[in-house]
């Protein structure tokens, strides 16, 4: 068993080709084997019928009632399938009395015929079996065909049994022959099956081997494996690992911007906490000590931020497979949005207004939505966030949710000082900050939001002008309705 799993692929299909082949050939030379011999049988048990009729119409009786046969049958030519002078013929009564045999049966006798042999005999007119040679007969089969035929004769006063046994050995030569002919063939023809199966395999596995040499010879994640025309499981398999090239890829790809992000722009917070603490070993005054600390504290919490956008970000970027999609309520994860995000208005006096309603006011708010609950919520909160941070105090900040049959909508409108058209083309870009000298922050929120709406399969709408404050749609699509990410 180990020497087999020691076996290449193609081998063990050749091996598997040829076993069920000779297996299938094996069964069907025995059927047709049965089927030949059960033929060979019926043809053969006529020709001793039609041989014992004929014997039994050349039965005659002498001048003194004896009987005797005139043999025309060898005199007419007739051929039968066995060798007439090796026949054994031998008549008797119904009692058991011989009244006639052959001159190849002196010497010896043909078995008794019993009661239920007669029985038999008188419904079916003739009966077959086989037996054994007489003993000090010689012959080539050690069997003969024994044919019982119930015969009459107008001047005879009592039917007659007629038995006649003949040689078996043209059936016995015909069915070796066969056999010796099954024992040569079967074995050429799994030889040649082999041959052919190993040759077929190797031909199979030629687009597999071109495709691990390939592989073999691959020096970067962005060659791909050349997907063959025809659309059967060896294209399959070339999909298959070129869709896992991609995402090996997109997680390089997603590990090194997350590396390249990280190092950038914590280095900045890290160099001016690192001048700070360096200051503050040097101080004394109690005022500028804490200014120092406060500061600090500051850019630590700058740096959390920016590591948990990063996390996130890295997180959206690896795709589908990284996220965990469940039926949510979106209405329930915005109020949880606002409601975190809420300290941040008080801070400013600003007013949150919320407001949800459906096409059909009869109707209750259908708002269940397919995605990961707590990517959805922090890509709510970035644009709440965003409004908050960028409104005027004591202004309002309305939030909308409206239901409709092909989709949910969520609005956020805030009061703030507008976008200009050339901030408005690089909203989205990671680290870039509107009005970045005013307003805190990473730089990452809304680059988050915009991948976390894109896996979710989210249309984002953003409207703005200076001086009119800034309008943000989302658009979540019902499922029947939601595109392939």
């Amino acid at each position: 068993m180990n020497f087999f799993k020691k076996l290449g692929i193609r081998v063990k299909m050749a091996i598997l080709y040829s076993t069920l082949s000779g297996a299938g050939l094996i069964v069907f030379c025995f059927f047709l084997f049965q089927f030949y011999v059960r033929s060979q049988q019926e043809s053969f048990d006529n020709a001793l019928y039609n041989f014992a009729a004929d014997v039994s119409d050349d039965l005659e009786v002498d001048f003194l009632g004896r009987l005797y046969s005139r043999n025309r049958t060898a005199e007419e030519g007739k051929y039968f399938p066995f060798p007439l002078g090796k026949s054994f013929l031998e008549i008797q009564n119904l009692k058991g009395q011989v009244l006639l045999i052959s001159k190849s049966l002196r010497g010896g006798s043909l078995p008794l015929v019993q009661k239920k042999d007669l029985a038999q005999l008188q419904k079916v007119k003739a009966t077959f079996r086989t037996i054994e040679r007489p003993k000090g007969q010689k012959g080539i089969s050690k069997s003969l065909r024994l044919v019982r035929y119930f015969a009459h004769h107008e001047s005879w006063p009592e039917p007659l049994i007629l038995q006649v046994a003949v040689p078996m050995d043209l059936l016995e030569h015909e069915r070796q022959g066969l056999i010796g002919y099954f024992l040569i063939g079967i074995p050429s023809f799994l030889f040649v099956v082999a041959l052919l199966g190993v040759f077929l395999s190797r031909q199979a596995f030629q687009p597999v081997q071109r495709m691990t040499n390939r592989v073999k010879a691959m020096l970067d994640l962005k060659e791909r494996i050349p997907v063959p025309k025809n659309q059967d499981e060896i294209s399959e398999l070339a999909e298959t690992f070129n869709d896992l090239l991609d995402r090996l890829e997109m997680a390089f790809v997603s590990q090194d911007r997350f590396i390249a992000n990280a190092s950038h722009q914590l280095k900045t917070p890290l160099t001016i906490l690192k001048g700070e603490l360096e200051m503050l070993k040097f101080s004394k005054d109690p005022k500028e000590v804490s200014e120092f600390l406060n500061s600090a504290s500051g850019e630590i919490n700058h740096m959390i931020n920016l590591v948990q956008d990063l996390l996130v970000l890295a997180r959206v970027e690896s795709g589908k497979d990284s996220i965990s999609l469940n039926p949510v309520l979106l209405d329930e994860i915005l109020l949880g949005a606002v409601a975190r995000i809420q300290r941040l208005a008080e801070k400013k006096g600003i007013g949150i207004q919320t407001q949800f309603r459906s096409e059909n006011v009869d109707e209750e708010l259908d708002v269940e939505f397919l995605g990961d609950e707590e990517l959805l919520r922090s890509m709510m909160e970035n644009f709440l966030e965003n409004a908050i941070k960028y409104s005027p105090d004591n202004s309002t900040v309305q939030v909308i949710l409206e239901s409709y049959p092909s989709q949910i909508l969520i609005g956020i409108k805030d009061e703030g000082p507008g976008i200009s058209s050339e901030d408005m083309q690089k909203i989205f870009d990671r680290f870039h900050r509107a009005q970045s000298g005013k307003i805190s922050g990473s730089g990452l929120g809304l680059a988050v939001a915009q991948e976390i709406a894109r896996i979710h399969g989210v249309k984002i709408d953003m409207n703005s002008h200076l001086g009119s404050g800034t309008q943000v749609e989302l658009i979540f699509p019902r499922p029947s309705s939601a595109p392939t990410v």
